[in-house]
């Protein structure tokens, strides 16, 4: 379960992301069930054609009145946007995890909620509007399977979770980076803590009584929820933030380890250290946190494509891969383009015979 732990932080905050698109497609779901009729209506309606009538038609009123109101909530959003909208999850999906490609169910009938979209928002015929509930409830049971899902390992991991202590706040490391065995795996725990003892030298904080602890441990994509004392924590979390562009650009090897070493001297965060240092008495900083700081950075390797700090992405490399993204013109432009055609063709011919 550990090995699903990362991945189900990741899934979450791409369906937060991309609440807008979600939130459109559950208001439409949600009025689906509005249109289920109670049995006892259709057998209260009297035997005489007359009433049978009238009742079928009252019943007919309501679904009409349904209609419009899911019209209303289609029409919020036009055909354009809710292309873009879709765009950018799939993308995300994507990125995130390559199985969410052309040929996953759920890529599928997301790709299929912009055209139906449309044609409810441009026909606003009772057959459009019924094709994208039925659409929109696919797609939701699919998002809501992987948010159970999701919420589960988070849930069940989390009462593992220690009480942090006192002045100590919580540093998470999390990368894609597989890390099967168990050598290599110890001895990134032994390079974060490195970096942390001099942090905590910097601040003249005695790292053997405010050790850096485990508070939580994932395999596979390695995650890792650290417990360190206050300073050390935002002074380690503000530095990895602060040069996550340099980390990215030194292990895919755009740049040197000088080169890599002077950018970071010129970060906010770095900068900012050094003072605390100098403040403290500290005589070659500089020289220590690259001591410890630079084995950790190269710990990673080249194919690693995304490192989280406290939540943060520090490192995004990832490019989509077998998704073919949709055309944001709708069919109704598409249509307009084609009839403008034909008039300037059929205009081109007119005069062609005149001359």
């Amino acid at each position: 379960m550990n090995h699903f732990y990362f991945y189900s932080k990741q899934i979450l905050k791409i369906f937060e992301k991309n609440k807008e698109l979600i939130e459109l497609i559950s208001s439409i779901d949600e009025l689906r069930n509005s249109y289920i009729i109670n049995p006892q209506d259709i057998i209260n309606v009297p035997g005489d054609q007359n009433s049978q009538f009238r009742g079928m038609a009252k019943l007919k009123s309501e679904i009409n009145a349904k209609n419009q109101e899911i019209l209303k909530i289609i029409r919020s959003k036009r055909p354009n946007k809710v292309y873009e909208l879709v765009n950018s999850f799939i993308t995300d999906l994507n990125l995130f995890d390559k199985s969410y490609n052309d040929d996953n169910s759920l890529i599928k009938l997301l790709k299929e909620f912009p055209e139906k979209h449309t044609d409810a928002y441009s026909e606003k015929q009772a057959e459009q509007v019924f094709d994208i509930i039925e659409n929109s409830l696919l797609i939701m049971q699919a998002i809501k399977n992987a948010k159970e899902k999701a919420l589960y390992v988070i849930e069940e991991l989390n009462k593992s979770k220690k009480d942090s202590p006192v002045d100590y706040l919580t540093l998470t490391i999390g990368t894609d980076q597989d890390v099967p065995l168990i050598e290599n795996f110890v001895l990134i725990f032994k390079k974060i803590e490195g970096l942390y003892n001099f942090i905590c030298y910097i601040h003249k904080i005695d790292s053997e009584s405010k050790p850096l602890l485990i508070n939580q441990v994932s395999t596979g994509s390695w995650y890792s929820e650290l417990l360190g004392i206050k300073q050390v924590v935002i002074s380690t979390e503000n530095l990895l933030k602060g040069i996550g562009g340099f980390i990215r650009d030194y292990i895919t090897g755009k740049i040197s380890r000088e080169r890599f070493e002077n950018n970071c001297k010129k970060a906010e965060a770095f900068i900012n250290l050094m003072a605390i240092a100098k403040k403290n008495g500290i005589d070659n900083a500089e020289l220590g946190v690259f001591k410890e700081l630079n084995p950790f950075v190269e710990n990673f390797k080249s194919d690693t494509t995304t490192i989280e700090i406290n939540e943060e992405e520090i490192l995004k490399m990832k490019k989509t891969d077998k998704l073919t993204l949709l055309d944001r013109k709708s069919k109704r432009e598409n249509l307009l383009e084609n009839i403008s055609l034909s008039i300037e063709e059929g205009k081109k011919g007119t005069n062609d015979k005149k001359n």
